[in-house]
């Protein structure tokens, strides 16, 4: 089994992609399998080199692993048994050297146009967006997508517009998941790369005016990065208590982790954030915009909070959270949930998905083989469709598939459809010619809890978190500087 990623671990730019590639090849090389990550090679890496039971080849750089992959490929392309193809923006394009019984899953952690109109020269980024779209879409327009979220998924549908099965396959939350002693001061430690487009710029100065409110507040980034340096800057420039650790030992990672009162993503979206995850497996909420992929990572009222709206409410939304943790009661039920959700999450669970999917896209390539198209993708999806049936043509019934489930109460006709989502949807309403819109007709897709795997906390009874950052809210415009209850925080 071949993992292609443009970076390992040992790479100085290493992030969640790195890790999840290291992680999944670890945990397949325990399960017997004979694995070989292939990657660039920065200053200072060996050519080869064993690892957790799982081989590294390291060729060229940033850009040049790419063709040299390829080549790579092509010389081993008979003992290649399945590739994963991880598409950093940009992919391999490894079934254009494989055979045709080679199963390739192309591995898409987030799609990045936005990305690459923001952050690259509008030629370079023109090509960056062709290379990820039209060029991907050709290449593996109808194979099998692994992605990290639900997020990702409709991004990957609506945005790149593959049609081939799509499976949903989160990181495995990589923590020792201590339980240490929450700091007496209200405290956020966020765990991650100092890069620009996490917007940590924006957390830093709503670190400034979270001090107006609780004055005792503190900022701990654990990591490094090329952002380091302005964020430092700009810190003391706003005044803002913010400790940089740089990158710390797992160990002593997860020991400052433990006493944090809450972790903040102020990221404008893309992937799903494994921190968070991290974060909640050791009983730290999480507050995150309500943006694609964090989304995902974060449930709303349970494990921590979404928040609306722009830059400026994100001071303001991290005050509220931390007074409504201020209550050890609450605090202890957000930290007991956080660590249920995150335990949902491991790497032999990843594993999992992953050889679920080449087994997916190994069937499809048989099937093609001979000359049998299937018309249902094969998603990780259950969708129930309901259509009033005097909307239904005469005979519909032969229209139906044969290992969907249909039932009628003479008025109603419901459908359970396994393994379709949205997009099959509109193909099945098209056959039987009714709108999607049309007031006839419902459709109700797995929910996002529901789709990561496990009973959903939804299910449960809870303390109502939501209404405790309201009474905080109330609290605080209380004591809003210049309100009625003056500067000092409850």
């Amino acid at each position: 089994m071949v993992v292609l990623n443009w970076r390992d671990r040992r790479h100085p730019a290493a992030g969640g992609a790195e890790l999840y590639c290291e992680r999944l090849a670890r945990e397949l090389a325990r399960r017997g399998r004979s694995v070989v990550l292939v990657t660039s090679r920065p200053a200072g890496t060996a050519a080869r080199e064993s690892l957790d039971g799982y081989s590294v080849r390291r060729l060229g750089s940033w850009w040049s692993v790419y063709p040299l992959a390829l080549l790579w490929l092509l010389r081993h392309r008979r003992s290649v048994g399945a590739v994963i193809d991880s598409q950093n923006g940009v992919p391999f394009f490894s079934p254009l050297v494989l055979g045709p019984r080679t199963p390739v899953v192309l591995l898409v952690h987030h799609v990045h146009q936005d990305l690459f109109t923001r952050a690259l020269h509008p030629l370079a980024a023109r090509l960056a967006r062709w290379l990820e779209g039209p060029a991907s879409r050709r290449v593996y327009r109808r194979r099998t997508v692994v992605v990290l979220s639900p997020s990702a998924r409709t991004q990957v549908r609506r945005r790149l517009r593959f049609d081939g099965a799509v499976r949903v396959v989160p990181t495995g939350a990589d923590t020792l998941g201590l339980r240490g002693e929450r700091s007496a001061a209200p405290r956020m430690v966020v765990v991650g790369r100092l890069t620009a487009y996490k917007r940590l710029d924006s957390l830093v100065d709503a670190m400034a005016e979270v001090q107006r409110w609780l004055p005792d507040a503190e900022l701990h980034l654990v990591g490094k990065g090329p952002a380091r340096r302005d964020l430092e800057q700009r810190a003391r420039a706003a005044g803002a208590r913010v400790v940089f650790h740089g990158r710390l030992p797992d160990v002593e990672r997860d020991e400052l982790l433990s006493t944090a009162w809450l972790t903040v993503s102020a990221s404008d979206g893309g992937d799903w954030a494994v921190s968070l995850v991290e974060a909640n497996a050791a009983g730290v909420p999480a507050l995150a915009r309500r943006v694609s992929g964090l989304r995902d990572t974060v449930r709303h009222g349970q494990t921590g909070w979404l928040v609306d709206g722009s830059e400026d409410g994100l001071a303001e939304a991290i005050t509220r959270a931390l007074v409504t943790l201020a209550d050890p009661v609450v605090a202890g039920t957000v930290s007991e949930r956080a660590r249920a959700w995150a335990d949902r999450f491991t790497w032999a669970r990843t594993a999992d998905g992953v050889l679920q999917a080449l087994d997916t896209e190994r069937a499809r390539l048989e099937r093609q083989l001979h000359g049998h198209r299937e018309r249902r993708t094969g998603n990780d999806l259950v969708v129930v469709l309901s259509v009033a049936q005097s909307a239904l043509p005469e005979g519909w019934e032969s229209l139906r598939r044969t290992n969907d489930v249909w039932v009628s109460d003479g008025t109603t006709v419901r459908a359970l459809l396994t393994g379709a989502d949205e997009g099959d949807v509109e193909v099945i309403l098209a056959r039987l010619g009714i709108r999607r819109d049309g007031p006839s007709v419902s459709v109700l897709v797995a929910r996002h809890a529901d789709l990561l795997g496990g009973r959903s906390l939804l299910d449960e009874p809870v303390v109502d978190l939501v209404e405790g950052v309201e009474r905080a809210a109330a609290s605080l415009e209380d004591q809003r500087p210049g309100g009625r209850g003056g500067r000092h925080a409850a």
